[in-house]
């Protein structure tokens, strides 16, 4: 890989853990004012656990 392709890489790897960062930090903000169940019927957590599937199954 090139090193301008790999600079590019690279910075849009830190623009993801940013973003990743930002949303885990609302994410806690709003589970700070909702119950368990209220949020075991939002669409986003069901994403989430998804995610963690996924992941969980790379790792096997």
């Amino acid at each position: 890989m090139n090193d301008g392709l790999y600079m590019v890489v690279e910075k849009q790897n830190e623009i993801i853990r940013m973003q990743s960062e930002v949303i885990n930090d609302l994410f806690q903000v709003v589970m700070q004012h909702i119950g368990a169940e209220e949020a075991d019927r939002l669409p986003c957590v069901r994403t989430i656990n998804e995610a963690a599937k996924i992941r969980q199954q790379i790792e096997e």
